[in-house]
């Protein structure tokens, strides 16, 4: 990833991993209505870790991610089966499903979910929902399951379905425009958007509201309501990054600054509509330089450092931040990945995160210089100071994705904050936590290659 920072649509925001099996859950961004849940049930939001959840309160304030108070849902590696974990006691009822694709979102009453429909000719993507039988152990029952939306069949592959329990909110191509779809789920009928078509793109789905990216800016749209407020009003072309803190009704998104190459991360709270600045990359820079992450190498004395965020984590009450850093184009340059971390309540500094970034450290016996060919196709001379990147953070454990020193294979590891410990995970680890990573991605690793010293297939 050169010269331009790929957009992220989704921010993991807890996972944890205990004994092997998974505790938490992750994968697209769902929320609730605190008037009128559709369900009435726990809420989907982002990950959680198992030390997180507790028990559904009569608030239902709690967020999950296609969790409920009893079970774990999710898409088996195999296709057509919905798998519901048991997050006590791990066993998985492994239900058969024709075409589902992705849950969409879960709560102590329904499991939603989106199935591909196709006999053969143009196919179509139909939303679903089936039963939890609390009386029958929280049983999943999908002999009963009922068809809650079928979506218009153009270019169903570049659409981006969510749900909160309330509403379906999609972006639907037409006629070369684009759509917002709100579907209220309780009156079984769409409402009027209110934001018009031309390029339109779903952020994010949050308990109350619906936020986009659109030509005239990032926009929040307040579901059920005529309301709309404009988040930031400049041109759409500027905005390079957006991630949704769903539990925490909080957007997060990273601009370009005039003409400058100084890119802003701000976050916008949408209960209040509080917008603050939380760093811009000249800032980050200084702080780089202070900490040594920028010395040691040709590259600062030629071209310099170009610095991306790759990520951004929600850690409990820390935000954690990765950044990409690319060495100078006319030496052999160097590539690096490191992490800080601040207070999210905004006391404090940024700061160094020593022991993720000790992991990340590449040893330098195998800072060796050697030719790669990058994800982009491209062809260059590099250095490589780190050894992976991270993937996910939760609030008591960090997933990494590193070269195992000196045993030439690349490998999914884990730090728990509490413990102070490092795991290497298997293959079976691996099956199991990318999926909701990023979905359907499965064992292909194709797009870390280029944050790896070397393409060692994992084991």
């Amino acid at each position: 990833m050169r010269g331009k920072l790929h957009r992220m649509k989704g921010l993991m925001l807890s996972i944890a991993i205990a004994a092997g099996t998974c505790a938490g859950c992750g994968g697209e961004f769902s929320g609730f209505s605190r008037e009128r849940p559709a369900s009435g049930g726990a809420v989907s939001g982002e990950a959680v870790s198992g030390g997180a959840v507790k028990p559904v309160g009569k608030d239902r304030s709690e967020n999950y991610s296609y969790c409920n108070e009893k079970n774990l849902y999710y898409v088996g590696n195999d296709t057509g089966t919905l798998v519901e974990h048991n997050r006590q006691s791990g066993k998985e009822r492994r239900l058969p499903v024709k075409g589902i694709s992705k849950i969409c979102y879960v709560d102590e009453d329904w499991v939603y979910y989106e199935v591909f429909s196709s006999d053969g000719g143009q196919g179509e993507n139909q939303i679903w929902r089936a039963p939890v039988r609390k009386e029958n152990q929280w049983k999943l029952d999908e002999t009963v399951a009922e068809l809650m939306l079928e979506m218009n069949p153009e270019n169903s592959w570049c659409r981006r379905i969510l749900c909160n329990g309330s509403y379906i909110v999609c972006d639907e191509p037409e006629d070369g425009r684009q759509t917002l779809k709100l579907y209220n789920i309780w009156k079984k009928q769409y409402e009027p958007s209110g934001v018009g078509s031309g390029f339109l793109s779903v952020e994010g789905v949050f308990r109350e509201s619906v936020v986009i990216t659109c030509d005239s800016g990032l926009v929040e749209k307040k579901l059920g309501s005529d309301t709309i407020n404009l988040i930031r009003g400049e041109e759409r072309s500027h905005i390079i990054y957006t991630a949704s803190d769903v539990p925490n009704n909080e957007l997060f998104w990273m601009e370009r600054e005039g003409d400058e190459k100084n890119e802003v991360l701000w976050r916008y709270r949408l209960e209040d509509g509080k917008k603050e600045k939380l760093f811009d990359l000249a800032q980050i820079r200084q702080l780089l330089k202070g900490w040594g992450a920028l010395e040691d190498c040709e590259c600062e004395t030629s071209a310099g450092h170009e610095i991306y965020l790759k990520n951004l984590f929600i850690r409990g009450d820390h935000l954690n931040a990765q950044f990409w850093i690319l060495g100078g184009h006319d030496v052999p340059e160097c590539r690096n990945m490191i992490v800080i971390s601040k207070k999210r309540d905004g006391s404090g500094e940024w700061e160094w995160e020593k022991e993720i970034n000790e992991y990340l450290h590449n040893p330098e016996a195998d800072q060796k210089l050697f030719e790669k060919i990058t994800g982009s196709g491209s062809e260059c001379e590099c250095i490589y100071r780190s050894r992976g990147i991270v993937v996910s953070m939760a609030e008591d454990i960090c997933l990494m994705y590193l070269e195992h020193t000196g045993e030439k294979k690349n490998q999914l590891a884990s730090y728990d904050f509490r413990t102070g410990t490092f795991k290497w995970l298997t293959k079976q680890d691996w099956q199991w936590w990318l999926p909701y990573y990023k979905s359907g991605a499965g064992l292909n690793t194709h797009g870390y290659s280029e944050y790896m010293p070397n393409n060692f297939e994992m084991e």
